[in-house]
């Protein structure tokens, strides 16, 4: 095997290396991305049902108005 031969062999299993690293990497970028969309969606449902709880007055509030009412 002539030298030439060689480094396009060597130059080969290199671009094949990083072919392999930049598949993997652009897949974890895109669970990454993933993740994020998934949890700001649920931060906003919290959010809201946080909200949406602390607006509706609660079972006791409901009774102690019902009696100041009597």
């Amino acid at each position: 095997m002539s030298e030439v031969e060689m480094m396009r062999q060597v130059a080969s299993d290199r671009l094949i290396w990083l072919r392999l690293m930049e598949k993997a990497i652009n897949d974890i970028d895109g669970v990454l991305g993933s993740l994020k969309r998934d949890v700001a969606e649920i931060s906003q449902q919290v959010a809201a049902r946080n909200e949406d709880m602390t607006l509706q007055p609660s079972e006791e509030e409901v009774e102690e108005e019902e009696k100041s009412d009597d």
